[in-house]
């Protein structure tokens, strides 16, 4: 357009909707206490579009002393689109947005060298699963404030972690109803051991063994590696009517081993998995899961840190749990009964 630069400036929007610098400014960063006509607020925000006007984040956040950007950090062997990251950074979002929050979510190594944070300023941040060490250390000297979802580690202001306890309870409960007495476990690979997911669904498969007078066959105290030695240890030797997996990564290996030895599920054995993720649903047959609502512990998890941010009064250090649900399907049954 005629007179306006390369790359527009505030006064750019303003000459041409025939208002001051400062109105313009308080329509596009939605400055409360502040009213202006619906017509005049349109122009701005569509004279804004066509030009490719976008504010100076670094100026605003100068001016009042807070960046409205909060950091999600995680392993850098996460994947965003893997297990129940997906639904739960979409949680993240969907409460930080409408509260006029920008998100980053960092994609870091390993490498040597590598600075815990980025240099830039943010108000605060979330970790999720295994973050780098330093990142810890570096939120906690900085004096950025933080919480935990789906992980337990550093000093944040608040913890949301799944409740695995009930997750477990309610798999072997069901496969009590159904009659199983001799159960198998595939617990999680040797990567996940540090996680509190893994001790926690462990220890409440042990007790609920003893509760319920059940069998644990071997098999179930080391980390998973084979699915055809697996299954070899735990159903065709170990006569396991039931198996329940750390995950449903394990739980789509044991099904294509499964195949391989001519092992059909649930007649032969029935099969539960945590995570009700794709393509649990979609398998053959469709796994019976323990559902993990990473969208809830999303939203909780920032709704905690936006508690933090405001100073509302809450507790350091609280601890909430999601709840679990058992989404049953047909890969679980009753035993086979044994004709003598």
């Amino acid at each position: 357009m005629p007179g306006v630069a390369k790359k527009p400036t505030i006064i750019d929007v303003a000459n041409l909707c025939g208002v001051t610098a400062a109105t313009v400014s308080r329509v596009l960063n939605a400055k409360k206490n502040f009213s202006t006509s619906d017509a005049v607020r349109e122009k701005i925000l569509e004279t804004a579009r066509r030009l490719g006007y976008v504010p100076n984040i670094a100026a605003r956040n100068l001016v009042r002393g807070a960046t409205h950007i909060i950091g999600v950090f995680a392993s850098p062997r996460t994947h965003i689109a893997e297990g129940i990251n997906e639904s739960l950074l979409d949680g993240i979002a969907a409460l930080l947005h409408p509260a006029g929050y920008e998100v980053f979510f960092e994609v870091s190594s390993n490498e040597a060298g590598r600075e815990g944070l980025p240099y830039w300023r943010f108000d605060g941040a979330l970790l999720l699963q295994m973050p780098r060490p330093e990142t810890v250390e570096e939120l906690n000297r900085r004096g950025v404030p933080y919480v935990c979802v789906n992980e337990r580690l550093g000093k944040p202001h608040a913890t949301v972690l799944a409740d695995d306890t009930m997750g477990m309870k309610h798999a072997l409960e069901h496969l009590v109803q159904l009659g199983h007495k001799r159960i198998g476990y595939a617990n999680a690979r040797g990567g996940y051991f540090d996680h509190y997911s893994v001790t926690e669904r462990y220890e409440t498969l042990l007790d609920g063994v003893r509760k319920h007078s059940l069998t644990l066959v071997e098999g179930h105290e080391t980390p998973f590696q084979s699915a055809s030695y697996f299954l070899e240890q735990t159903v065709l030797e170990g006569k396991a009517t039931a198996l329940i997996t750390y995950d449903h990564h394990i739980a789509v290996m044991i099904l294509g081993a499964a195949y391989d030895l001519n092992l059909h599920i649930p007649s032969d054995f029935s099969l539960i998995c945590f995570n009700d993720v794709f393509p649990v649903s979609q398998l053959a047959p469709p796994l019976t899961a323990v559902a993990v609502s990473g969208r809830e512990m999303g939203r909780v998890g920032a709704d905690m840190l936006l508690n933090s941010l405001n100073k509302t009064k809450s507790p350091a250090g609280k601890i909430i749990r999601v709840s679990e649900d058992l989404i049953v399907r047909r890969s679980t049954a009753p035993p086979k009964t044994t004709v003598s």
